[in-house]
């Protein structure tokens, strides 16, 4: 007996080993670009295009599933977003078709997860497989997110949670029998052991008309699910740090709340004056909308409205010029990122213009810095033109979505 055992675990240490040895990464080239815990720039001065698709910027990396890279490997690769260089990729080779469905990123870990249910755990400064898990509930839309020291990803009816570092199976939590197909869209850790996560139920993943959203707070030790309330689409939910919660009413057609969580449950606090499609961005203890005066149904924002995420009172205002519009913007470090640009309509569509990247701090509003952005052409394929949009904003670096010529993504630098 002691012999099989023996050579059933020699027989998954040669599988292990077969792998890695299949698996091919390239190393990391060079010092590692940022030193943890910097702050995003208050005055960025360098911008760097990048080809577009899914990207995350962590401590001076852009990360990104490499087929959209090079339409060739299946796998991870990492830019060092000062120099545009390949700083390590990773590929897997033990399958020929799978690619990497989504990916989560922490300040040490890259975690994919491949159409195939697999996961694959990279260190975040070496490129280097740490760990792997296999998980069979379909590919469609599945998602994989990290917190608290926790890698959290869909599997059939539950929530599965492992450890970061080492891959050891953490927890499940289920979710209720209508919830029979998850789509993870969120997960927050909070004091006392609480984490918020927040799913998508039954539908498409995308909110349409038969999907439901959930939010369960879930014990991050045992997974033990604590409570759950059926929400909105998560798109329009927004967390404001610490307990606070930023989503529209299910119950009432249009009041935002500032919602307090903690393992009993959810309560409201107060109500913001806002319709539930006008926030933009929280963070920093500052609620951010976007609205158009002269016209509250049109999707162009020339008027940003911060309010304070603590009693909902409003603190500033900032107009775009006659002109003009703002994008979508993000909150970090204390400021507010957004990109001013011209009012565009389908009637735009191919014509070129500029556009201006501005800092400002989020408790006053004040601008703290203004750069000018390259020449840009207008979107000709969409009759809407879609704004743009502030991604990351981490260690230095600010991603912005940029529509030209196959979606690039800029990434301005101090």
């Amino acid at each position: 007996m002691l012999l099989v055992v023996f050579l059933l675990l020699k027989a998954g240490v040669a599988l292990d080993s077969w792998y890695m040895k299949r698996d091919v990464f390239t190393g990391a080239h060079g010092p590692f670009p940022a030193v943890f815990a910097a702050e995003a720039p208050v005055a960025p001065e360098h911008l760097l295009s990048l080809p577009g698709g899914t990207q995350v910027l962590v401590h001076g990396l852009s990360l990104r599933w490499t087929d959209d890279y090079t339409d060739k490997y299946n796998g991870m690769a990492a830019v060092n977003v000062r120099t545009g260089k390949e700083y390590w990729h990773y590929e897997r080779h033990d399958v020929d078709e799978s690619l990497v469905s989504q990916f989560g990123a922490s300040e040490r870990t890259v975690v994919a997860r491949f159409t195939d249910g697999k996961l694959v755990a990279l260190d975040l400064r070496t490129g280097r497989l740490l760990w792997h898990a296999e998980i069979r509930a379909g590919d469609r839309g599945r998602n994989v997110k990290i917190a608290g020291g926790q890698v959290l990803t869909e599997d059939a009816g539950a929530v599965r949670a492992f450890d970061e570092r080492g891959g050891r199976d953490l927890w499940t939590a289920k979710t209720p029998q209508w919830c029979h197909e998850v789509f993870l869209r969120s997960i927050h850790t909070l004091p006392d052991h609480l984490s918020a996560v927040q799913v998508l139920c039954n539908g498409s993943g995308r909110y349409g008309a038969d999907d439901i959203g959930l939010l369960m707070g879930v014990d991050n030790r045992t997974g033990t699910v604590l409570w759950q309330q059926r929400t909105v689409d998560p798109d329009l939910t927004s967390w404001g740090g610490g307990h606070t919660l930023v989503a529209p009413d299910p119950a009432r057609r249009k009041p935002v709340q500032l919602l307090d969580m903690n393992r009993q449950g959810i309560t409201s606090r107060t109500d913001l004056p806002l319709d539930k499609w006008d926030v933009v961005a929280v963070g920093n203890g500052t609620v951010l909308s976007g609205t158009n005066p002269k016209n509250g149904a049109s999707k162009h924002d020339t008027l940003l409205s911060a309010f304070d995420a603590v009693d909902g009172h409003p603190t500033w205002q900032l107009r775009a010029p006659g002109d003009h519009e703002f994008g979508i913007p993000k909150i970090a470090d204390g400021r507010v990122y957004v990109v001013r640009q011209p009012y565009l309509t389908s009637a735009d569509a191919g014509s070129q213009f500029l556009a201006d990247l501005l800092v400002l701090d989020a408790d006053t509003g004040r601008l703290l810095h203004t750069l000018r952005l390259p020449t840009m052409t207008a979107d000709d394929e969409t009759p809407d033109y879609e704004k743009l949009v502030i991604g990351d904003v981490s260690d230095g670096a600010v991603g912005i979505g940029w529509r030209d010529d196959g979606g690039e993504l800029l990434i301005a630098t101090d």
